[in-house]
C-alpha cells in the first residue's frame, strides 16, 4: 500500500503541468487617433476569466521605466486603451494567476495632423451652415405662400 501511494505521488509529481502564458495581441498598423484596442488570451483555457488582468504601457522595449498601467475592472479580455500622444509604446499583460508576462507588442501613434484637422473642420462647418440657410429659405418661402384650404 505504501509502494502504491508513493508511486502515485512520484507520478504525480512527473507528469508536466500544463503552464498557462498570455498571449497579448493589438494593431498591426500604425494608430491614428491616441486609442485603441488590444486582446488577451489565455493559452490553456479561453473560455477560463483571466483574474486581475493588467496592461503595462512603456516607451522601452525592455520596460525599465513604465509609463502606464491599465487594470481590467472585471474579467474583460478585450480593452480599449485611450490617452496616447505621437509615440512608439510597447505593451505586455500580467495577470496574478500567471506567474509571467506575456509578449511585448509595439503600438505606433501618429495623430493625424493639425492643417488636415482644422480642414474637416472648416469643411464640416460649411456643409452645415449651408444646411441652416437652406432650411431657413425653405420655411421662409413655405409661410409667405397662401395656405391652400
Amino acid at each position: 500500500m505504501i509502494k502504491m501511494l508513493s508511486l502515485c505521488f512520484l507520478l504525480t509529481l512527473a507528469a508536466p503541468s500544463a503552464a498557462q502564458s498570455l498571449q497579448l495581441n493589438g494593431p498591426d498598423s500604425t494608430v491614428r487617433e491616441g486609442y485603441f484596442t488590444v486582446n488577451v488570451s489565455s493559452t490553456t483555457d479561453a473560455s477560463e476569466p483571466i483574474a486581475s488582468l493588467v496592461i503595462e504601457a512603456s516607451s522601452s522595449k525592455d520596460f525599465k521605466q513604465n509609463l502606464q498601467t491599465f487594470p481590467a475592472l472585471g474579467d474583460f479580455k478585450k480593452l480599449s486603451l485611450t490617452g496616447f500622444s505621437d509615440g512608439t509604446y510597447y505593451l505586455r499583460a500580467r495577470s496574478e494567476d500567471v506567474s509571467e508576462y506575456s509578449n511585448v507588442i509595439q503600438v505606433r501613434v501618429q495623430h493625424y495632423p493639425l492643417w488636415q484637422a482644422l480642414g474637416l473642420f472648416v469643411v464640416g462647418f460649411l456643409i452645415f451652415t449651408a444646411l441652416v440657410v437652406t432650411i431657413i429659405r425653405f420655411h421662409q418661402k413655405s409661410e409667405a405662400e397662401p395656405a391652400d384650404d
